[in-house]
């Protein structure tokens, strides 16, 4: 009874912060998109060896790349939200779950928010390089990047906006939450061992 309880509990808990969390995330959208542009911007130009992108700008809740030839219709305008919207989803998975201590709770969360920022900005740099694949060819007709790299960037970008979503929020939660859990069982385990060794000296 108290397991099914727990799981209901758990599923109220997760649509009220999920909501609380989607309207913080979607109104402070404006103002958290030029820190993530900034960084996913330089690591952009920083990858970018043939030095197509010209500049990568944050408006409002859009992120804007300026690339080769620079003009105004060579833009890529792409919105900042679908490249963190699974931020929602981990955020709510950790705060749903019930009877976690507060200290322990904010680790989580900050650990989570640690491992998900950089795969979002890997995403976003990673699907810019890909429209470059898929729409820019040298005068000889060739990929503008090896053909290995070229196939490997259109892949990497196919499986991330599968998985990315749902199931990379879902994997970083349970990976945490059972991580501290073993971790305090292991912990516990050995003290008690060491309790009973000192006991028995």
């Amino acid at each position: 009874m108290k397991s099914k309880s727990n799981k209901w509990l758990f599923f109220v808990r997760f649509i009220i912060f999920f909501i609380v969390v989607y309207a913080v995330w979607h109104f402070s959208a404006s103002i958290t998109n030029k820190p993530f542009t900034f960084i996913g911007g330089n690591l952009i130009m920083l990858f970018d060896g043939r030095d197509l992108t010209k500049a990568v700008k944050a408006v409002d809740k859009r992120i804007v790349v300026v690339y080769e030839p620079s003009t105004d219709d060579k833009t890529l305008t792409m919105d900042y939200k679908s490249f963190t919207f699974n931020t929602v989803f981990l955020l709510a998975l950790i705060l749903a779950v019930p009877d976690i201590k507060y200290r322990l709770r904010f680790k989580i969360l900050l650990l989570g928010m640690l491992i998900l920022y950089p795969e979002q900005i890997f995403r976003m740099t990673i699907y810019v390089f890909n429209h470059y694949c898929s729409n820019m060819r040298l005068r000889s007709g060739a990929f503008i990047y090896p053909a290995y790299l070229h196939n490997a960037i259109g892949y990497i970008d196919r499986v991330l906006i599968r998985i990315d979503g749902q199931i990379v929020p879902i994997i970083i939660w349970a990976s945490l939450f059972y991580y501290y859990k073993w971790h305090n069982i292991v912990k516990k385990m050995w003290e008690s061992k060491m309790q009973l060794a000192s006991g028995a000296k």
